[in-house]
């Protein structure tokens, strides 16, 4: 049986030929062997952006026309189009039986030698011009400035195809023509592929803002490819994700690529992980940084059976990450964030210092093969709404990601209701996929997972037992925490949370640690008004503390207290008055923008002080 092949990116080469300019020549080079690709296939694998390539290679006469106008949002994608249709080309003539024109390619040769699975690749700008413009060195004094494009009398090698295919990049970005027109190619019985670029910026065709004069615009563009489409009888073609999933195609090729030479995997290997990185740094060529990713992670490994995890990839971290600015601009590290922004709490800070401790321990003795206790990276959060454990969750995320200790630092927080599918079967992989495209993961009200009125149910149930299979399959490379309402301090009548643990062994015999967060004082909570101030570029006018102060002395004793989110709340009340103060003043000052008044907060005191006595009388008449 053969085996079925996919396009893992654009097979593009550039040659320079041994004449008297060194012409530079770049082409597809088609594979020979198309019958073992399946672009029904590929479109159905998840390539669902070629689905009118496929549609036209159905249609029995779409591969007839001379000439196809594709339309691509990169230079990528266009020339994968091109090569699924030139296969698809070479099919068909094979069925009608008709013979490949081909010569052998000789690159020492001083003219090119047409073949039907070399497709040479030209820009609009250079079949214009009538010759392949050169770059020579632009020098003054000494110091080399650039490079000048010039034209000289040599014959351009593409003067010499006659009877095969041509492909021509129109990008928007260079184009400065009144109209589309190749009459010297278009005058030759040859099969042109005319890719416009009319969908990512650095291809060519983005919003630019500051693009030449002379150069359309996207409408503008789109009528002169409607002109040229129409003029010539062109077939229409669009490469677009707007009705398909980036991510899984490009998942696809990625474990595709790996497949093709023959690299088996480890369990638990991510493959969001490596695609994140190749998108953070290219987005036009997805494809082929994808490929060269893989190609580095086994350049070392020739004639060896390969076997890939998750750490052999964290070369990438390096090459594809952008560099933490210097100087003025540069970010504070995660841990002096923990440090600054979170008021008091120094148990909860000195408790994720000593896990990001025991991290390190753990990857030291794995380098050295000592062996590992098993620890696994999931932790139990508990305490008050309000109390900062989503924002110590994450920046302990971050914490262990600028220790490399975490392969990225991508964070969800999402009810544990939200890990039940939506009919039987659809937890399982809903919860798995949660493990492969983030690296912590917050898991808050997690009692809710298995509660379904007051009952456990068959959803829950699913999505526990795969949660458990995850956490142990990740409990190294992921931090996983369970938050939510308990502690030492709650009842046993409200501490859902302990009843969940309790019913859940596989999950409770995986926590390593428990982090029990207190309600703030009335001084922490004064304290984080005039943080949360700060950061907003507010000054608090002085005594705006103590009036904060006294209030939070009357409002952390009511049950319904919200820790620091009432800060947060009292702080944004306090800007609607000021802005009530200043709207009929003509002239506003930086100082009139920044300065909030006693006389603001004491009326965000006294309207906060009035929603809180009628929300607590409609609770009381509705039975509360």
């Amino acid at each position: 049986m053969r085996q079925r092949k996919t396009l893992v990116k654009p097979p593009l080469r550039t040659v320079c030929l041994k004449n008297s300019v060194h012409e530079k020549v770049s082409f597809l080079e088609i594979p020979a062997d198309p019958e073992s690709y399946s672009l029904a296939e590929d479109v159905r694998q998840g390539a669902a952006q070629f689905r009118p390539l496929k549609e036209l290679a159905e249609s029995g006469t779409g591969l007839r026309s001379r000439i196809l106008a594709i339309t691509a949002r990169d230079r990528e994608m266009g020339l994968m189009a091109v090569t699924y249709l030139a296969m698809e080309v070479q099919k068909w003539k094979a069925r009608e039986g008709e013979l490949p024109f081909d010569t052998e390619f000789d690159e020492a040769a001083c003219s090119w030698y047409e073949s039907a699975n070399r497709i040479p690749v030209l820009s609009a700008s250079e079949i214009q011009s009538g010759s392949s413009p050169q770059e020579i060195p632009f020098e003054s004094g000494g110091y080399l400035y650039g490079t000048v494009r010039i034209r000289d009398s040599h014959e351009p090698f593409w003067r010499s195809c006659h009877q095969e295919s041509l492909v021509i990049l129109v990008n928007r970005e260079q184009w400065f023509g009144e109209e589309m027109d190749f009459p010297e190619v278009l005058s030759r019985d040859l099969r042109l592929y005319v890719v416009f670029l009319d969908g990512d910026p650095a291809a060519g065709g983005g919003e630019f803002s500051d693009l030449p004069f002379g150069v359309p615009d996207r409408e503008r563009f789109r009528a002169l490819r409607n002109s040229f489409i129409l003029t010539y009888a062109a077939q229409e073609l669009e490469v677009s994700f707007e009705e398909t999933d980036p991510e899984a195609y490009y998942r696809h090729v990625l474990l595709e690529n790996i497949r093709q030479r023959g690299i088996r995997l480890k369990r638990g290997f991510s493959p969001q992980r490596i695609l994140h990185l190749a998108s953070s740094v290219s987005t036009c060529h997805l494809c082929t940084t994808i490929d060269r990713i893989v190609a580095y992670a086994v350049k070392d490994r020739e004639g060896e059976e390969i076997c890939l995890g998750n750490r052999d990839f964290d070369f990438a971290d390096r090459f594809l990450r952008e560099p933490v600015p210097e100087g003025k601009g540069k970010t504070k590290s995660a841990r002096a964030l923990l440090e600054e922004q979170l008021v008091g709490l120094p148990e909860i800070k000195q408790q994720v210092l000593d896990i990001v401790g025991v991290m390190k321990y753990q990857k030291a003795r794995r380098e050295r093969r000592i062996g590992s206790s098993g620890y696994h990276n999931v932790h139990l959060m508990l305490g008050a709404p309000g109390t900062a454990k989503t924002t110590v969750a994450g920046l302990m995320g971050r914490i262990l990601f600028e220790e490399k200790l975490l392969p990225d630092s991508r964070m969800v927080c999402l009810n544990g209701a939200e890990l039940k599918g939506m009919y039987v079967g659809h937890s399982a992989p809903k919860t798995r996929a949660l493990f492969e495209k983030y690296d912590v993961i917050i898991i808050d009200e997690a009692y809710s997972i298995a509660e379904s009125g007051g009952e456990t149910d068959s959803y829950g149930n699913e999505a526990i037992a795969q949660l458990i299979l995850e956490l142990e399959r990740h409990g190294e490379d992921k931090l996983v925490i369970f938050a939510g309402y308990g502690g030492e301090d709650v009842c046993d009548r409200d501490n859902r949370m302990k009843d969940f643990l309790d019913a859940n062994p596989g999950i409770r015999s995986r926590i390593s640690s428990t982090f029990f967060f207190r309600s703030y004082t009335p001084a922490e909570m004064r304290e984080i008004f005039l943080r949360l101030a700060g950061l907003g570029q507010y000054r608090p006018e002085s005594g705006c503390g103590e009036l904060v102060e006294r209030y939070f002395e009357k409002r952390t004793s009511d049950p319904s207290f919200g820790n620091g989110r009432e800060a947060r709340a009292l702080l944004e009340m306090a800007t609607v008055f000021a802005a009530r103060r200043l709207a009929q003043k003509k002239h506003l000052t930086d100082q009139d923008l920044r300065t909030l008044l006693k006389a603001d907060v004491e009326n965000a005191i006294r309207r906060t002080e009035e929603q809180l006595r009628t929300r607590e009388a409609q609770m009381a008449r509705i039975g509360f």
